[in-house]
């Protein structure tokens, strides 16, 4: 499978985003029971984004779904 199907983008708007974003990955990976994911810088998008990888396509489009959940609940 291709990274790239693996790779949910995320854009952090300010740094109380960023905080929440943190707070949302540890409570997603406590929930799944995961140990970890990767999470990288993404300087060739604009604006302060992140790419979160993975191992699982299933667990990413699940973790996609929730974060946006989570933000419309925000």
């Amino acid at each position: 499978m291709n990274v790239a199907d693996l790779a949910i983008d995320i854009c952090i708007a300010s740094a109380e985003e960023a905080l929440r974003f943190s707070n949302f990955v540890q409570a997603f990976l406590s929930r799944n029971g995961l140990p970890f994911v990767m999470i990288h810088n993404a300087p060739e998008l604009t604006g302060e984004r992140r790419k979160v990888v993975f191992e699982d396509a299933s667990i990413g489009r699940r973790f996609a779904r929730e974060w946006r959940m989570d933000g419309l609940a925000a």
